[in-house]
């Protein structure tokens, strides 16, 4: 029955005769009944074993030598790397990239068309929950592809519908050998607290579950599909191309719902980490998300040292950044244009205005707490604010300044409050105030316009 699951498997993912595969064998029960199973169902010289010695065991080399001496008995070719330096910290991670890269590196210089891993159902359940405990995101809820692109070829996983209790009762049935790997007991890793700990109690409340995440799994696939077809039509006709980067016109999304914008601007970091290789954060994603609708002025968000996103009022940009610009900023950092006149949220706890002194507020920040300051005449029409770098200072009174390091120092803030606080400059990145603490002297002078402006900053803590 296994036999014919796998056989089914392997041909709807487009098996043709001529094919050769590699499969990524460990010793663990699940890979060497994958071995026995794909010894049986195809012609001996079609495929052969690859095999990584971690060295993080007493158990590795044993491992190794009975895989070689297996795959020699047999007439399989059989190809091992070992893992020379793992590192101290990430060591899952490493092992894993480590494996994939010397797999690809021998598809392609042994020409084999498919690399085979034994990942199963309760592997694919493991990885579902995991994903959704860290990252919460639809698309990454799908878990492990059965077929992927990979290296000159594809990577298959035959065994992805089947269940692990499956492949170890045809492992007792056909008398397979194979090592168990007492570290897959221990609960260090997430992985193995979710197996030992959480896939039991689910399993035990509804026998159907794995069922379940395979069909939840291949939902969130087709989800996937519709929406990145929706996204490429969205970005096609609404987002430009230019010298310097991409821009849109906001209107033009005027009548999209709150999931369609998401959406749409999830396309777009995601093509523009594609095409520029621009990575971005879930910070940033969500910064983006936020001021888009919160803010409609304007402000910036540096995805990087090289490139920003910039909106003025109706357009948008993700632009490379200008060397010498006063707006190039440290990486991962939001700022904003604030104009005489304008107010606007900078979250949803704080707001800001450069307003006239009798001007509202909004009913909601009525309470919140404060820092304001009568602005002198000569004030900058144009203030911008953003988090603040090594070496700025404050102008406490002509001829003195103060880093702003200092002052947190001396003033004792947290390093919470401190990461929280925003640095408002002029044109030139002189220091105008820092708050939610203080103004600096620039600020402060003693002749005022006759319509009085106030620099507001109300925040709730």
């Amino acid at each position: 029955m296994l036999k014919q699951k796998v056989y089914q498997a392997i041909k709807a993912d487009g098996w043709v005769e001529d094919a050769t595969c590699l499969l990524a064998v460990s010793t663990g029960v699940d890979s060497m009944v994958l071995l026995h199973v794909i010894e049986e169902l195809f012609q001996q010289g079609t495929f052969g074993v690859a095999h990584v010695n971690h060295n993080l065991r007493e158990a590795s080399n044993d491992e190794a030598a009975f895989l070689k001496d297996y795959c020699q008995t047999r007439g399989i070719p059989y190809y091992e790397r070992v893992w020379q330096d793992p590192p101290q910290n990430g060591i899952e991670a490493a092992a894993r990239e480590f494996r994939y890269h010397f797999f690809a590196e021998t598809m392609t210089l042994q020409g084999y068309d498919w690399l085979l891993t034994a990942h199963h159902a309760d592997d694919q359940m493991e990885t579902m929950l995991m994903k959704m405990v860290r990252e919460g995101r639809l698309q990454n809820a799908s878990g492990i592809k059965r077929k992927q692109p990979f290296g000159n070829g594809y990577l298959i996983r035959p065994f992805l519908t089947i269940a692990k209790e499956e492949i170890r009762d045809y492992a007792r049935r056909r008398e397979i050998a194979y090592f168990e790997d007492e570290t897959n007991k221990q609960t260090l890793f997430q992985r193995n607290r979710l197996r030992h700990q959480v896939v039991p109690l689910l399993k035990a409340e509804n026998p159907s579950a794995l069922e379940h995440f395979q069909q939840f799994s291949q939902e969130m696939i087709y989800a996937d599909q519709l929406i990145k077809k929706q996204q490429a039509d969205w970005l096609a006709t609404i987002l430009h191309e230019e010298a310097e980067g991409y821009f849109l016109d906001l209107n033009e999304l005027a009548a999209f719902t709150a999931a369609e914008r998401y959406y749409f601007f999830e396309g777009l970091l995601q093509k523009i980490s594609h095409d520029k290789g621009i990575s971005y954060n879930t910070k940033q994603r969500e910064q983006l998300l936020y001021l888009l609708e919160h803010n409609p002025s304007q402000w910036i968000i540096d995805l990087n040292q090289d490139w920003q996103i910039v909106r003025v009022y109706d357009q948008l940009k993700v632009t490379a950044v200008k060397k010498g610009s006063h707006l190039q900023t440290q990486v991962d950092e939001t700022h904003f244009v604030l104009k005489k006149g304008e107010s606007f949220f900078l979250s949803d706890h704080e707001w800001i205005g450069y307003i006239p002194s009798d001007a509202q507020v909004p009913e909601k920040v009525m309470d919140w707490s404060e820092i304001s300051q009568i602005l002198p005449i000569q004030y900058p029409a144009t203030v911008f604010l953003r988090k603040r770098k090594p070496g700025d200072r404050l102008q406490l009174k002509p001829g003195l300044t103060k880093k702003i390091r200092r002052f947190f120092i001396d003033e004792k803030i947290s390093n919470e409050k401190r990461a929280a606080s925003w640095v408002l400059t002029d044109a030139q990145g002189n220091v105008l105030a820092l708050l939610p603490y203080l103004f600096s002297y620039l600020s402060i002078e003693q002749e005022t316009d006759k319509i009085h402006y106030i620099l507001l900053y109300k925040y709730r803590e």
